[in-house]
């Protein structure tokens, strides 16, 4: 690794709010990266050349001039990994900031370290998406003629089924790395990430989601899982039923299963002037605060089949009101959701309210 000004730039920033003396930090071949001195930014400093150069431990500079492009005070080399990558000097009195130089060294290194395994990180994420977004949005045939290697490099199986994964925020996916779970490949694209899954059941997939949620300490998420599929030539498939359903689901928390929604998803899908024209077939006498009523009451009322006691103990009111609240969408749509068939026309007018 070599040092950049922009990672200089950060660790002067960062040192400067600590000590009250001129710091600089030089590259391999001796040039000043980032400096509390802006004006000596980019200038050759023959003291760090001479430490990366001759591997010293450290160099004194007790007056201004006496090495090219130096002024009195302490250098010392900055490693990382067992390698020199940079110096750091303190501008002042020898006698006074050799104190500073071991601790600011140190520093400097932790700090260094910090940042490397950032930009490592972020580099093998980027891959990983890159592949990712290989597998998804590409047709078996396509993939790469290395793509099985890449799977074995992951830790994948080419015998297993697979289903995918969507979850928002990403952020729940923050930590997945220390779950250690070799079955699971995760990449983020913006805020959505994205899970393949080497599984036998959609189940082992929601239950690797909830694990990665409790490690990163998110509370509400929305996960989206796609069907199963026989092999890694599904994963496509999977991955737009996945999206499918995350698209149908906006704005719930939860797990959800593709194959546990398909009635919904067919639903959903119907023309948008079916859709228009059956709302204002049976919505008309309705305000806009009560279709918003309407479209609620709905949906509890197919979650609870129907059952009225049930209803009135989800809407902590009284049986007399669930009734009343029963007999008004007769009066106003002319629909009875006692009645099957008019019960899914209500029910699917209902959900497409929610929708929009």
């Amino acid at each position: 690794m070599y040092l950049r000004k922009d990672t200089a730039a950060k660790i002067i920033q960062e040192i400067s709010m600590i000590l009250d003396y001129d710091i600089n930090i030089m590259d391999e071949k001796g040039a000043i990266l980032a400096s509390t001195n802006p004006d000596r930014v980019g200038m050759f400093h023959e003291g760090a050349f001479r430490i990366i150069r001759h591997g010293l431990r450290e160099l004194a500079v007790y007056e201004d001039g006496q090495y090219q492009g130096c002024r009195r005070g302490i250098n010392l080399p900055i490693f990382l990994n067992d390698r020199i990558i940079g110096v750091i000097g303190i501008t002042g009195e020898v006698s006074e900031v050799m104190k500073y130089g071991k601790v600011l060294k140190k520093m400097t290194e932790i700090l260094l370290m910090d940042l490397f395994s950032y930009q490592k990180k972020s580099q093998q994420e980027q891959v990983r998406l890159i592949f990712v977004n290989e597998w998804i949005n590409t047709q078996p045939f396509a993939f790469s003629p290395d793509f099985k290697e890449s799977l074995a490099e992951y830790g994948l199986p080419i015998e297993s089924s697979y289903a995918v994964c969507l979850v928002t925020p990403a952020s729940v996916l923050e930590d997945a790395e220390d779950l250690k779970e070799r079955s699971f490949l995760h990449a983020r694209n913006g805020e959505t990430g994205i899970v393949i899954c080497a599984v036998s059941s959609a189940d082992q997939a929601e239950a690797f989601i909830k694990k990665a949620a409790r490690n990163s300490g998110a509370d509400e998420f929305l996960c989206a899982i796609g069907g199963m599929q026989k092999d890694y030539t599904g994963v496509r498939h999977s991955y737009r039923q996945a999206q499918k359903l995350m698209a149908l689901k906006r704005g719930k928390k939860g797990c959800f299963f593709y194959e546990d929604s398909v009635a919904e998803l067919i639903l959903n899908d119907v023309d948008a002037e079916y859709k228009e024209l059956l709302s204002r077939q049976l919505l008309s006498q309705l305000t806009r605060q009560e279709r918003q009523e309407f479209a609620d009451f709905m949906e509890v009322y197919i979650r609870c089949n129907g059952s009225v006691n049930a209803i009135a103990k989800e809407l902590f009111v009284h049986k007399n009101t669930v009734q009343y609240k029963i007999n008004k969408i007769v009066r106003k749509t002319g629909r009875d959701p006692r009645v099957l068939k008019d019960a899914f026309v209500l029910a699917m007018t209902a959900q497409w309210m929610q929708r929009n």
